[in-house]
């Protein structure tokens, strides 16, 4: 079990000095980097030589994905650009949460949204498909967006759109404000990633909680091998981080009992 963190390519030393097995940078700021900056960063990744496993925020805030205007043609050269850079930078899986982007706009029906949503996910899928990348779809809290707040509601999505490339996430952080089961991790057949951080704060996980048990033991239910990434908050990373990968670990690793 590899536990990764997310933040941006400018703190990779800082991750890697603090135990995690990998970085979970921000897909949009990559993005809008120059030619020269991306390189500048992809030197900085080879000479820490901490991997950059996996993506989060796909898409900038000002991309409106369900605004009547927006094309897939935009979409698609978008996702071109970013997904080519997520390739060189050795990236495997990139985070499909964007609520903003993704947010379901005024006069607009939540059935034309999800299919709409739908079609939008296929095109990243495709995406994925040409630079080696899985896209795992991320269920967000309702405060955070109107579309796809639950696991639940997110393998239905998934389920619809029957992409071998688009997958699901489960974070902890948004099952816990929701007030989710997270027994669904394990009733919808399981998930392709994880993001965990603390319900209150959004914090670094650093101390065992129940919660972050029955999590693991849905995981486990499911045969789960993939990664975990700490997406939360910390006051200094290079005291918290340790102990935080020590301890999600030891809880997978007791996973079986639970």
């Amino acid at each position: 079990m590899k536990i990764g963190f997310c933040a941006g390519l400018d703190r990779i030393e800082e991750v890697a000095a603090a135990g995690f097995d990998y970085i979970e940078p921000p897909v949009s700021a990559m993005a809008a980097w120059t030619e020269e900056e991306f390189s500048q960063k992809c030197e900085k990744a080879k000479r820490v030589g901490l991997p950059v496993y996996a993506f989060n925020v796909m898409f900038p805030g000002n991309l409106s994905l369900l605004d009547k205007h927006t094309t897939d043609e935009e979409i698609g050269a978008y996702l071109d650009r970013a997904f080519a850079r997520v390739q060189r930078l050795g990236g495997q899986m990139a985070v499909f949460g964007s609520g903003k982007s993704r947010r379901r706009p005024d006069g607009m029906s939540y059935q034309e949204a999800f299919l709409r949503l739908c079609e939008i996910a296929r095109l990243i899928g495709d995406a994925g498909e040409r630079y080696g990348v899985t896209i795992a779809v991320e269920p967000l809290n309702s405060g955070e967006t109107n579309m796809i707040n639950s696991v639940a509601e997110g393998a239905a999505m998934v389920a619809a759109i029957r992409h071998p490339r688009v997958k699901l996430l489960a974070d902890y952080y948004h099952i816990a404000v929701e007030g989710q089961p997270t027994e669904d991790v394990a009733r919808v057949g399981g998930v392709a990633h994880v993001h965990i951080a603390t319900r209150e704060e959004r914090y670094i996980p650093l101390t065992p909680m129940d919660g972050y048990r029955q999590l693991f033991a849905s995981l486990h239910k499911t045969g789960y091998t993939g990664c975990i990434s700490v997406e939360g908050r910390s006051d200094c990373l290079s005291a918290e981080g340790p102990l935080a990968v020590a301890m999600l670990k030891k809880l997978y690793r007791e996973a079986e009992t639970f």
